[in-house]
């Protein structure tokens, strides 16, 4: 081994055996609490006080709202629709071809006296001809009947005097007895023709009371194929044209009368016992209209299986502008109104997993347990915990803990 590597070794020998030194003397220093400057005791860490007490905290700047008694609702937020109360699928009466479609989608009709569409008149004008015509044949086959029965009668009684005269005859022996018989024979002959007319007229009242049967259905058949609208309101879709075949059932238009809507809404099923008839009411908000305090009028009386549903409407007569069959609906189901003593919403904060409001007692913060109920409007129900009128900090409290010096800044009042 070389010189200089002796001299090498032995130099960082030395350092190492100083640096261990020091570290020494520095944990020794640490220990004991000496200073290496002035000899004298340092006082300990735990005798010092601590910065954060309550005591020196500078007092926190508070503002106070005295706790008030409020109206809270319990309500449910559902999207619902506006339907028309009264509709109308109006279909063809007489099947066939449309003829004509008088009115288009979006015009208003009155109920008995706007013409809607007509089928096939000419085809039924066609019919209706053809059944008077019926009418009068029957008219006049019922006259030759009855002047048939005129012509034998006449006939008859002919028969009937000339069997006189042969009777007289027959007893002065004027003519033999086959004559006397032959007469008497002629006018039972008549009789018995008598008698067949007067069927063969009753046939032919019968004949014309069918004719005039069909005519009154030739008559209402024409009459069917012009569609009057049935109801007051406005065209809302026009389903078919002119040149295609509308079917019984088959609807041409729909007629809405938006004099009178209903607004439905699916409310789930867990609410069902709470919302009644006549008494539960809706809050809605159609665009920029807000409709309050609508009764409940119809609750289904079952639940949808799939959905876990019910539904429920609310009548609106004589609806605003632009509440309207389709539109969107925005309800609110009032299910509880009550009475509570309230503070506001973001006076409450949770310390230790509670919730709490504080108050303010000889220039400090004091916590006080509530129980909560209902939020409504920014402001929170106390169920317990602080009563009417008392000082509730509303500004401030996020920093406060229980015993803390404020300062009141500002005293808030309802």
């Amino acid at each position: 081994m070389s010189g200089k590597t002796v001299r090498y070794f032995g130099i960082l020998g030395i350092m190492i055996v100083v640096g261990i030194g020091m570290t020494a003397a520095a944990i020794s220093w640490a220990r004991n609490g000496k200073s290496s400057s002035d000899g004298q005791d340092s006082p300990s860490p735990a005798t010092k006080p601590v910065a954060g007490s309550l005591d020196e905290r500078p007092p926190a700047p508070v503002m106070l709202t005295p706790a008030t008694c409020r109206d809270f609702e319990e309500k449910l937020k559902i999207s619902g629709t506006v339907l028309a109360k009264r509709f109308a699928l109006v279909s063809a009466r007489i099947p066939g071809t449309l003829d004509q479609v008088f009115v288009d989608a979006g015009d208003v009709v009155e109920a008995g006296k706007t013409k809607l569409f007509q089928t096939d008149a000419l085809k039924l004008q066609q019919a209706l001809a053809i059944a008077q015509q019926q009418v009068a044949v029957s008219e006049c086959a019922l006259q030759e009947k009855f002047a048939l029965l005129e012509k034998t009668r006449v006939a008859r009684d002919q028969s009937l005097a000339d069997l006189a005269r042969y009777r007289q005859l027959r007893q002065q022996n004027a003519i033999a007895q086959q004559m006397l018989e032959h007469q008497e024979a002629q006018c039972r002959q008549l009789d018995a023709d008598i008698r067949h007319i007067e069927t063969l007229i009753d046939l032919a009242k019968a004949q014309l009371e069918q004719a005039r049967l069909n005519l009154r259905i030739a008559e209402k058949d024409l009459a069917d194929s012009l569609v009057i609208a049935p109801i007051s309101g406005r065209v809302s879709v026009r389903l078919k044209e002119p040149g295609e075949m509308a079917g019984a059932g088959t609807p041409v238009l729909r007629i809405e009368d938006g004099s009178l809507v209903e607004i439905s809404v699916f409310v789930p099923s867990e609410y069902y016992e709470r919302v009644e008839e006549g008494k539960t009411k809706l809050r809605v908000r159609v665009g920029q209209t807000v409709l309050k305090d609508l009764a409940v009028t119809y609750k289904s009386p079952t639940v949808e299986s799939r959905l876990r549903t019910f539904q429920v409407k609310a009548l609106v007569q004589s609806p605003p502008p632009e509440v309207v069959p389709g539109a969107l609906a925005q309800v609110e189901v009032i299910l509880q109104i009550r009475s509570g003593v309230a503070v506001p919403v973001q006076s409450v904060v949770q310390r230790s997993g509670a919730d709490v409001v504080f108050t303010v007692q000889e220039d400090r913060a004091r916590a006080l347990p509530v129980q909560l109920g209902l939020e409504m409007d920014g402001w929170r129900e106390i169920l317990s915990g602080v009563h009417e009128g008392a000082p509730i900090v509303s500004v401030g409290q996020s920093m406060l803990d229980d015993g803390v010096r404020v300062r009141l800044l500002e005293q808030k009042k309802e």
